[in-house]
C-alpha cells in the first residue's frame, strides 16, 4: 500500500521506540555503579549521573523499603531514578536497579535523602565509613502511597475495548470480501497489487501487539504515574486507529 506506507511505518516505529527505550534504560541500569573516589561518591548512570561530596553526606545506613509513587524521574524494568515516595522513609532521590528490598540510605547535610542499591550494602557502607565519619540516617515514617490502580485498569479497559471493536469491524466485513483484495496502493491511491483476503487477518493478528503491550506497561508502571498511563492510552489508541484506517482504505478500493 504505497500511499499508506508512512502509516504502516509509524505503526511499526511506535512499539520499536518504546521497546528501544526500555532496552536502553535497562542496559543503563545494569551498568549503574557506585564509585567511592577520593573526593566523593559518584553514581555512574548514563541517564542521570550524580556526584556527592563526602562532606555533604551526614549519615548512611541500610534500610528495607519499597518505592511507591514517582514524583519525578523514570521507572522501567531494572531501572529506577528520580524522586520517589517510599513505604517508610519519606520522599527520597533514587538511583537503584530494584523497586523493593534492601537499600543503602544516604542522608545529606541539607536533609535530602538518597536511596541506592549496591550489590553488597555492608561492604559498601564499610568502605564509605572509611572515607568519612557517618551517623545513622534519620528515618521518617510515612503512609504507603495510594496507587492509582483505577486509572491504569480503566485505561487498559478502554484500549482493549477499542481493539475488540477493531476485531469486530473486520469480522463483520470479512465474509463479504472477495477472495482477492487490493493489498498495495500507488501514490495516487490506485491499487497496484492484489492478494488473498487472508492478509487482512494477518494485520489483525499484528494489531494484538498493541493492547498486550499497553496492558503490561500500564498495569506495571502506570499505577505510579497518571501521565504515563494517559500517554500510553493516546499512543495505542492512535495506533489502533491507524489499523482501522488501513482496513477502511482496502474496503473502499474493492
Amino acid at each position: 500500500m504505497g500511499d499508506l506506507a508512512p502509516i504502516i511505518a509509524l505503526i511499526m516505529i511506535i512499539p520499536l521506540c518504546v521497546s528501544g527505550l526500555i532496552v536502553y534504560s535497562s542496559y543503563a541500569a545494569g551498568r549503574m555503579a557506585y564509585v567511592l573516589g577520593e573526593d566523593g561518591l559518584r553514581v555512574k548512570f548514563s541517564l542521570a549521573p550524580l556526584m556527592l561530596k563526602y562532606q555533604h553526606i551526614k549519615g548512611a545506613g541500610k534500610v528495607e523499603t519499597s518505592l511507591g509513587f514517582r514524583l519525578f524521574g523514570g521507572s522501567l524494568p531494572g531501572s529506577h531514578w528520580g524522586t520517589f515516595a517510599t513505604s517508610n522513609v519519606g520522599n527520597v532521590q533514587v538511583y537503584a536497579t530494584r523497586a523493593r528490598g534492601e537499600f543503602v540510605l544516604l542522608e545529606l547535610v541539607d536533609g535530602v535523602k538518597v536511596l541506592i542499591s549496591p550489590l553488597e550494602p555492608d561492604a559498601f557502607l564499610e568502605a564509605l565509613r572509611g572515607k568519612t565519619a557517618l551517623a545513622a540516617p534519620t528515618l521518617a515514617e510515612v503512609e504507603p502511597p495510594r496507587l492509582d490502580r483505577g486509572l491504569a485498569f480503566g485505561q487498559v479497559a478502554v484500549v482493549t475495548i477499542a481493539w475488540l471493536a477493531l476485531v469486530a469491524y473486520v469480522a463483520s466485513i470479512y465474509p463479504g470480501l472477495p477472495e482477492v483484495i487490493p493489498v498495495h496502493f500507488g501514490l495516487d491511491g490506485v491499487p497496484n497489487r492484489y492478494g488473498s483476503k487472508v492478509e487482512m487477518l494477518l494485520l489483525v493478528a499484528l494489531s494484538t501487539i498493541f493492547p498486550a503491550m499497553n496492558a503490561v506497561f500500564a498495569l506495571k508502571f502506570g499505577k505510579y504515574n497518571r501521565g504515563l498511563t494517559t500517554f500510553l492510552g493516546v499512543v495505542f489508541l492512535f495506533a489502533l486507529g491507524l489499523f482501522a484506517l488501513v482496513f477502511n482504505q482496502v474496503l473502499q478500493a474493492i
